[in-house]
């Protein structure tokens, strides 16, 4: 099992397997604690870095940090995740993560870069026994550089960057030239370039949401590997026969899955990009979702909505003894008819069915008044 599982973080013949916590079992997979750092007395913080030179970084989000890895059964499929308090994100293979300091680490997002400090109290004082093994994870699941090296250390900066105090504003510069190095193209560095400060947090409150839905769709069965995958080996073959997958390291997620369902969220539609299918390369084995695969989970996303908006427009129950007055209207979107609101139409022409407006259309009921009986109007 210690072989299967350093094979899935990417691990050279040779490297020693790597230390694993508690693993649980699901229905199509299992998910493995790899590192697990306390966030009680000294909380790890994960920051969100905005702006065109990170100079708005803003505290995220702290507490206790994770690193976790899922493997799906009977397919070469794998999958690494962070998460700092409640907030998870994927680690891709060709994804940049860059460790500016011994206990801080930058990593590359869709649209963003997050970064997480190890404060040097944190684990009891072994916070830096933590960090290596972190930095052991990361360089089989990431993109992972080393910028605490006399080689990194002493790469270029721009003069107008060493005037400025602010770390992340510090190690930009070099940061966007690893992630130009990574990227399949020229297009793709463009396309997930830094956009303003509100849409990037925006990004990341996503990232995490889409991130939980993906892991929870691939240990449930929900995601169904030979339907709603791309697969490719690490030779390049797809998978197919029983030989290669043995003789090949399992496949790790391209940064383009996360990607592909934030563009679909956000436009309604998939359309994966096609330098991003082409994978990470270096003969590394990875994973993609196809058109299929995007649209599925599409669908998960537009039912959670639509149980949500659903849950908002309906009225709290009565209390016991208490009644609902029958001419009272109740929440926006429910216009006191009892069992739900319908709305139809729209713009100006909207027509909203219940209370007063119900009885007048349907040409009033009975109603006593006085000694006689009439109609709503009636005398």
């Amino acid at each position: 099992m210690a072989a299967s599982r350093d094979r899935a973080g990417g691990a050279a013949s040779g490297r020693p397997a790597l230390r694993v916590g508690r693993t649980q079992e699901y229905r199509t997979g299992v998910d493995t604690e790899l590192l697990a750092v306390d966030g009680g007395a000294a909380p790890v913080s994960l920051f969100v870095l905005c702006g065109d030179r990170f100079e708005a970084a803003q505290l995220f989000r702290t507490g206790g940090l994770s690193v976790r890895m899922l493997r799906v059964e009977g397919h070469p499929v794998s999958m690494a995740s962070c998460t700092v308090g409640d907030h998870q994100w994927m680690l891709a293979r060709d994804a940049v993560v860059a460790r500016l300091d011994a206990r801080v680490f930058v990593f590359e997002l869709p649209g963003f870069f997050y970064a997480v400090v190890v404060p040097p109290d944190a684990a009891g004082g072994g916070a830096d026994r933590k960090c290596a093994t972190m930095a052991d994870i990361f360089t089989r699941f990431c993109a992972y550089h080393d910028l605490t090296t006399a080689d990194g250390a002493d790469e270029a900066i721009d003069l107008n960057q060493q005037q400025n105090n602010s770390p992340w504003v510090r190690a930009h510069a070099r940061i966007q030239r690893l992630k130009r190095a990574n990227s399949p193209s020229r297009q793709q560095a463009t396309a997930d370039a830094p956009s303003d400060s509100a849409r990037q947090m925006e990004r990341a409150v996503r990232t995490s949401a889409v991130v939980k839905l993906l892991t929870r769709s691939l240990l449930a069965g929900v995601l169904q590997p030979s339907r709603h995958l791309t697969i490719t080996l690490g030779g390049g073959a797809n998978a197919s026969t029983a030989s290669s997958r043995a003789a090949s390291a399992a496949a790790l997620p391209s940064k383009s899955v996360v990607c592909d369902l934030l563009d679909a969220i956000e436009t309604n539609r998939a359309a994966p990009r096609r330098d991003a299918r082409r994978g990470p390369g270096g003969g590394v084995g990875w994973w993609g979702l196809n058109v299929e695969g995007v649209m599925l989970l599409l669908r998960v996303v537009q039912a959670v909505r639509g149980k949500k908006q659903l849950a908002a427009a309906t009225p709290a129950p009565a209390a016991p003894g208490e009644k609902r007055p029958r001419d009272h209207e109740g929440p926006a979107g429910h216009d006191g008819l009892r069992g739900g609101g319908v709305v139809g139409g729209g713009g100006g022409g909207a027509v909203a069915f219940g209370g007063s407006a119900a009885r007048r259309w349907c040409g009033g009921r009975p109603k006593k008044l006085g000694n006689t009986v009439g109609a709503c109007g009636s005398s």
